[in-house]
């Protein structure tokens, strides 16, 4: 069964790292996140990061990256992850921030359907 997951949310960055989006991932292939800083005039700074197994190491994706006033980051992943988690901070100041996410894959709990498919 193929899987769509995806969604938008929007926040406000502190003075401290706060996770904007915990997304696990390990049903999905291809991946695209669109991070918009929508403050008129402050800016902020992002990380993400990625895991293979839940609480496993974690591998810094993209470093500390500041996003000014109006920008767009844009992410794409089609590597296996289990999960990816993006983190957003102060740059000059409690800036807000939309966050649009998109994932794809075929569904784990389809495990029938697969078995048809691996007997054809």
């Amino acid at each position: 069964m193929w899987k769509i997951d995806k969604g938008s949310l929007s926040g406000t960055t502190t003075a401290a790292y706060a996770t904007a989006l915990d997304w696990q991932t390990s049903e999905l292939g291809n991946k695209i996140m669109l991070l918009k800083n929508t403050h008129a005039t402050l800016s902020l700074k992002y990380k993400l990061l990625g895991y293979v197994t839940d609480n496993g190491l974690t591998k810094e994706l993209v470093a500390e990256t500041t996003l000014l006033a109006g920008e767009i980051a844009e992410f794409h992943y089609d590597k296996q992850w289990h999960k990816l988690v993006l983190q957003v901070i102060d740059g000059s100041g409690h800036a807000t921030y939309q966050l649009d996410y998109e994932g794809q894959g075929i569904s784990l709990n389809a495990g029938s359907n697969l078995r048809e498919i691996k007997e054809v």
